[in-house]
């Protein structure tokens, strides 16, 4: 009877650590997917930064606020004859 329940038992713990194996296994696979996801997210970010900084020097340019204020808000470019000098009166 004894040698049954050993034989048994043996067994049993085998099956135990045979579905604790693949449930290890299982959780590194998910691990892995969600790192690869994640990756893909920060690549994604950093082009996107690199796309906005690009059109904040872009747009900080002068001759770019030149052209839209010329084009877009209908300005002129001003004459040293427009100019009036101001005085203080204190």
């Amino acid at each position: 009877m004894k040698k049954t329940t050993f034989i048994s038992l043996f067994i049993f713990a085998h099956i135990f650590f045979i579905v604790l194996q693949i449930h290890k296994h299982s959780q590194i696979i998910k691990e892995s997917y969600r790192k690869q996801k994640n990756e893909q997210l920060k690549n994604e970010l950093i082009q996107k930064k690199e796309l906005l900084t690009h059109q904040l020097y872009t747009l900080k340019n002068r001759s770019t606020i030149q052209e839209f204020a010329t084009e877009q808000l209908a300005m002129k470019p001003i004459n040293l004859k427009q100019i009036k000098k101001i005085t203080a009166n204190e």
